[in-house]
């Protein structure tokens, strides 16, 4: 009996200090919450880097240069003399009450979803896009090297506003109806983009322009909520992605070379392109400029497929 009880008792101890041992490991090991370093994706980056020297280059070729002035310069001369600075339905929904509301819009939609981190983006997005766009026009004004008077500001804010607002709104709005509002917003921000070209307030240049300032800022702010941002990933479903960006993709091929046929025609086989005027130049530069809106957002939706 008492070698029993002698056993017990060193059993007791035994297994008393191999728990205290386990605790002891287990309160020393256990891991630590430790800070996640989070690194800006390399696509944003590059995006930046290209919109920065997208939005010089265009500038310099066809701003800064006699030559680049007088090829757009021919364009304006073909819009007729009814509707030069004119406006239309498209460019008349650009106005500061529908840019607030449009912040408003983004700011709720992202605020319902409880993504504060998208309702950031969005108004960064518009407001930065604008505010630059606006600083550029400031800073690097069209000088005068052709005796056409008309003088249009690069780059075009109607334009900015529309791409940026489709950004803004697609960084608001779910998966589910991401794709729609790219499509529909994509087709509004086109149409603004040829009405701009249509009634002489802007050259293609300045659309070029306003599509690199969006994509500048579309960079700027997913950069920034990649480090900073604790919004859960929003990611399209393969199949609505995959469909958005081949609408897109077919509507952008489509529109640019339509717009490229026509000019062709417009200018002729004995015409300079310095000298070219008439409808088809018209016409193919309003495609050309709605070509260039389609193809940011394909690439804009191309890049951003989770939010």
């Amino acid at each position: 009996m008492r070698l029993l009880t002698a056993l017990w008792r060193s059993g007791q101890r035994l297994l008393s200090g191999a728990v205290r041992l386990d605790y002891g490991v287990n309160a020393t090991t256990l891991p630590t919450r430790t800070a996640v370093r989070r690194h800006v994706p390399a696509r944003w980056m590059l995006t930046s880097v290209g919109s920065v020297i997208t939005l010089g280059g265009v500038y310099t070729a066809a701003v800064l240069t006699k030559q680049g002035q007088m090829i757009e310069d021919s364009i304006l001369r073909s819009v007729d003399g009814e509707t030069l600075l004119k406006s239309g339905r498209a460019l008349d929904a650009i106005t500061i009450p529908a840019v607030l509301a449009a912040v408003g819009v983004v700011v709720v939609i992202a605020f319902v979803r409880r993504r504060p981190g998208a309702a950031l983006q969005g108004a960064a997005l518009i407001v930065g896009a604008i505010a630059t766009a606006q600083v550029v026009k400031a800073i690097a004004p069209r000088p005068e090297l052709t005796s056409l008077t008309l003088s249009n500001s690069f780059p075009s804010g109607h334009v900015t506003i529309a791409v940026a607002g489709v950004l803004a709104l697609g960084t608001a709005f779910g998966r589910h109806l991401r794709p729609l509002i790219m499509i529909v917003g994509t087709l509004f921000a086109a149409w603004v983009a040829e009405q701009t070209v249509a009634f002489g307030w802007h050259r293609v240049s300045d659309v070029v322009g306003a599509c690199a300032v969006s994509m500048l800022w579309l960079a700027i702010v997913r950069s920034a909520a990649a480090v900073w941002s604790n919004d859960a990933r929003d990611t399209v479903g393969r199949k609505a992605h995959g469909f958005t960006s081949g609408l897109l993709g077919l509507a952008m091929v489509a529109t640019l070379a339509a717009a490229g046929a026509i000019f062709a025609i417009g200018v002729g086989e004995d015409m300079t392109l310095t000298m070219s005027t008439g409808p088809g130049v018209l016409v193919g530069a309003r495609l050309l400029s709605s070509g260039v809106v389609i193809a940011t957002a394909w690439l804009a939706w191309k890049l951003d497929r989770s939010i």
